[in-house]
């Protein structure tokens, strides 16, 4: 229950009970919790949801819908996907690349990038079913958060300097990403068979193809591209939930 506690700490802004500062270590053994975390964040949207639509039209609930998981999740993977998006259009070489991914400021790139994928969230979310919608809302956040135990997992790091990612990367071990994916296949078929099955495996599909692309940008991921990949997934899983996920 404790490396629960921390990967929830982590990845969310949600109050901790944890009262001792918690190490690295600490935060590694908690990676193969991510996924279990996106279902609790999915859990909370679909609160949000509910109440928002007994009070709201439906296309002003979907935008409060998006900006309750930006405040949940304190936009940590949003962030990700600006500094990768300028990253990627700073310049032809790693080292440039991975430069202008360490810069605070957001550039032109990763703007529009973050921009887009803020729409694009709020127009999977509204079009959504109304049956089916709660379901979705769990399986998106949960797809995302997988895809970042299974980034950790399954590709080289790029950077060398030690880190909270770093720590990820070494606590990401095959029994963990075993578990963590098999705790996601297991609620999205449980909740939609085929269907939930399908929105996880196309959010997966995508953390691939933007992982593909990492590693022949910069020879490798960083935190920062997983956290865009975690978004991407989250994205890719809504949108496919929207279109298989009928009443």
């Amino acid at each position: 229950m404790f490396s629960f506690i921390v990967a929830l700490q982590f990845l969310t802004r949600l109050p901790s009970p944890i009262r001792r500062p918690v190490t690295l270590e600490d935060l590694g053994a908690s990676i193969g919790w991510f996924p279990a975390v996106g279902v609790t964040i999915g859990g909370l949207l679909v609160a949000v949801d509910a109440a928002a639509r007994a009070l709201f039209h439906p296309a002003v609930a979907s935008a409060i819908d998006v900006a309750a998981l930006l405040a949940i999740t304190g936009a940590l993977h949003l962030d990700g996907v600006i500094d990768t998006f300028d990253g990627f259009a700073a310049g032809t070489t790693r080292e440039v690349r991975l430069a202008a991914m360490h810069q605070s400021a957001a550039g032109t790139a990763g703007a529009v990038a973050g921009c887009l994928v803020i729409l694009a969230t709020y127009v999977a979310v509204a079009s959504l079913a109304d049956s089916v919608r709660w379901i979705a809302l769990i399986i998106g956040p949960t797809a995302g958060r997988t895809t970042t135990l299974l980034s950790y997992c399954f590709y080289r790091y790029a950077r060398s300097e030690a880190g909270f990612s770093r720590s990820l990367k070494e606590g990401a071990t095959p029994f963990r990403a075993a578990l963590g994916f098999a705790t996601a296949a297991g609620v999205a078929a449980g909740l939609a068979t085929f269907g939930g099955v399908l929105a996880l495996a196309a959010g997966l599909t995508c953390s691939i193809l933007a992982a593909r692309t990492a590693m022949k940008q910069l020879g490798g991921l960083t935190g920062d591209v997983i956290g865009a990949a975690c978004e991407l997934s989250q994205l890719a899983s809504l949108i496919t939930a929207a279109s298989v996920l009928v009443p």
